[in-house]
């Protein structure tokens, strides 16, 4: 288990559109390292963590969005935070995590394809409160083979990510454009990770693809956002 001596540094992941146009950050915290292995850099697994550090280190990054809401309100960002179940369970539960989320409107809460009942979409009462009291969803690892369609289907999320290894594994294939096509018929705001040439860009450009994630920038510091272009 991870001992937080102090917070770790936030870090974001860039999502842009296929032309370049910068939309939103993606936070998260890496894994913490050594000198020696720094170029082995993997994002922190939240089920390595006890509930009480996940709370924790949710409320590092609301307070550290709140202290730079006038740039992300400027460049119109928007933050996407993952939740899993025992951390979304702490967000409805706790009036200090509720009133910090309703004073940042750009922040998006990012369900896993394997939180658990997903496919009850709004049925499911944790995802329903999340829903209708709390900030906008959206849905990441799509494909990664947890769960089917019908959460996409509910049209409860704003976007829908998908899984990296199921793009790598799918991208050469003569089918995934259909397979694009089907997905972009349930959410208008389709994110892609792991694009890997410009060949890739200009075929997710030209399917209307919202934002690709980790192509044009490396992660960065949150505290570095303001060095990206505007």
């Amino acid at each position: 288990m991870i001992k937080l001596q102090q917070p770790l540094e936030i870090m974001c992941d860039v999502l842009h559109t296929p032309a370049g146009r910068i939309v939103a950050l993606d936070l998260h915290y890496d894994e913490p390292h050594s000198a020696a292995y720094r170029s082995v850099v993997g994002r922190l697994k939240l089920e390595s963590l006890s509930t009480a550090q996940r709370e924790e280190m949710l409320i590092h990054q609301l307070l550290s969005l709140e202290s730079m809401s006038a740039l992300l309100r400027q460049r119109q960002w928007l933050c996407c935070i993952t939740l899993d179940f025992a951390l979304a369970q702490r967000v409805t539960e706790s009036a200090f995590i509720r009133h910090a989320l309703q004073h940042l409107p750009f922040l998006r809460l990012s369900l896993s394809e394997a939180f658990p009942n997903l496919h009850d979409g709004i049925d499911n009462p944790l995802i329903r409160t999340l829903s209708e009291q709390l900030n906008i969803l959206w849905l990441s690892d799509l494909g990664a083979g947890y769960a089917n369609l019908n959460a996409v289907q509910s049209h409860i999320f704003e976007a829908v990510r998908l899984d990296r290894r199921f793009f790598a594994e799918n991208v050469h294939k003569s089918i995934f454009i259909v397979l694009l096509r089907q997905i972009m018929q349930m959410t208008n705001r389709l994110i892609v990770d792991g694009v890997e040439d410009e060949a890739q860009r200009v075929m997710l450009e030209q399917q209307g693809v919202w934002a690709l994630q980790n192509y044009l920038y490396a992660p960065l510091p949150l505290s570095k956002i303001g060095d990206l272009p505007d």
